[in-house]
């Protein structure tokens, strides 16, 4: 069983994945989409990812070639239902037995020097901080080939500073002085609240980061912005569950 206590201090930790089997064979199907798309021989997904700025991809296309990929995976992979399983022991610790899983997966390209990088922000509020993100590399990710990420008490100062008329600059920098970039190697994620702020930094690196994104909550927690069925699917039901539903599809349908 996973331990909770790192998490419950910073809002966020790195879980080692509790169906390994899983994860590489969702890395395999992923790099298989991504070939299937740009082409490219071998059967090494951790070379192909690491190296893929040497196919010269830049700006608008790169983008097309990562949205065509994240619309393929939607499209033909159950992602979130591989990533759950890959952490399910430590997912289901953490949101309980009846689960919502965002319905399309978002993957994130990152290559040596590309300044066009996620800004510092927090998901929560808009989204519900009743979710958990499951930040998935699928390579070894370090220092700026990684995120950076901020604790609760880093995250809730920044917060507390735009609140008293600081700017976005004044945000950006307190979240970055209490942040640390992540050491992540291939075969664990990091999991976080959605009110922990994060960001990236340029990669200067001579390695692509790869990484997936997606979000889990319990079932019957509070909704932000995003709501079941419209952004969330239901994964998973606990047998109570199950047959409380029954119950009302035949009282009230």
């Amino acid at each position: 069983m996973a331990n909770f206590d790192v998490f419950r201090r910073r809002g966020f930790d790195i879980f080692e994945a509790d169906d390994r089997s899983a994860l590489d064979a969702l890395r395999q199907d992923i790099f298989a989409q991504a070939k299937s798309i740009v082409g490219g021989d071998g059967n090494d997904p951790e070379s192909f990812f690491d190296n893929f700025h040497k196919r010269g991809l830049q700006g608008g296309e790169l983008n097309a070639f990562r949205m065509k990929l994240i619309s393929s995976c939607n499209e033909a992979l159950n992602v979130n239902s591989a990533v759950f399983k890959s952490f399910e022991k430590t997912l289901s610790a953490m949101v309980g037995t009846d689960v919502a899983a965002q319905r399309g997966v978002n993957i994130v390209v990152q290559q040596p020097g590309d300044v066009d990088q996620v800004m510092t922000h927090r998901d929560a509020p808009a989204n519900s901080h009743f979710e958990v993100i499951a930040w998935v590399p699928l390579v070894d990710v370090y220092g700026t080939k990684s995120m950076f990420i901020s604790d609760l008490d880093g995250t809730s100062k920044a917060v507390l500073a735009l609140k008293a008329g600081g700017t976005y600059d004044d945000y950006c920098k307190t979240v970055e002085a209490s942040s640390i970039d992540l050491e992540v190697p291939f075969g664990s994620a990091c999991l976080f609240a959605a009110g922990v702020a994060h960001g990236a930094k340029t990669n200067v690196t001579d390695e692509t980061r790869w990484a997936l994104n997606i979000r889990y909550k319990n079932l019957f927690s509070p909704y932000g912005d995003k709501g079941l069925l419209e952004f969330f699917d239901i994964l998973k039901v606990s047998p109570l569950s199950s047959v409380a539903f029954e119950f009302e599809k035949r009282e009230y349908s």
